[in-house]
């Protein structure tokens, strides 16, 4: 059941990417001003998708640290220090960009934190369940590359001209749509 719940969340999320790229595309076009229920639905059905996302995976993870505690070995780390990493990133990133690069700070850089630090906890998390080791360092250089192109758009954006930096602003939800989107299939298929 545990594994249901992490496939379910994965979907949720990218669901919440779709939604959030709608959003963008109504709320940052430049010269356009789109009606107000055109920001606000797709806006809202980001936060449900994502809140629902992280809720399914959370059960998932969860779940599968249970039945693990009723086996013998778990296998994987836990999650406790993806996590514990992933904030202590987000905290150096925030520094970095923010009093180093004078980078503005908004909320897409807790989001890709955010989301790296779900992808992560989820391949730890079916590595100790299905996963072998190969396939987890491979989805887990992938999760890492996605969130680092994310990252270089995050800083570009703000230095580009505003139609370039519109498009710019797609490129992590598009590559975070695609990459769960992937993990996902793949954990239907194994």
């Amino acid at each position: 059941m545990w594994e249901k719940n992490i496939l379910l969340g994965q979907w949720l999320f990218v669901a919440c990417c779709i939604a959030y790229l709608i959003w963008w595309c109504f709320a940052f076009r430049p010269g356009y001003a789109a009606p107000g229920v055109a920001k606000v639905l797709p806006f809202a059905l980001t936060a449900i998708f994502g809140i629902a996302g992280l809720s399914f995976v959370i059960m998932g993870c969860q779940g599968a640290k249970d039945a693990a505690a009723n086996a013998a070995n778990s296998g994987g780390l836990h999650n406790i220090y993806i996590i514990g990493a992933c904030a202590a990133a987000y905290m150096i990133l925030l520094i970095v960009t923010n009093v180093v690069m004078h980078r503005q700070v908004t909320t897409e850089l807790m989001l890709i934190v955010f989301w790296i630090c779900m992808q992560l906890c989820i391949i730890n998390t079916m590595h100790g369940g299905h996963w072998g080791m190969v396939a987890a360092i491979v989805l887990a250089i992938l999760a890492i590359i996605a969130a680092a192109a994310g990252m270089i758009c995050y800083l570009m954006y703000y230095n580009l001209e505003p139609m370039k930096g519109f498009y710019m602003g797609m490129v992590p939800l598009i590559l975070f749509a695609a990459y769960g989107a992937g993990i996902a299939i793949y954990q239907m298929a194994t």
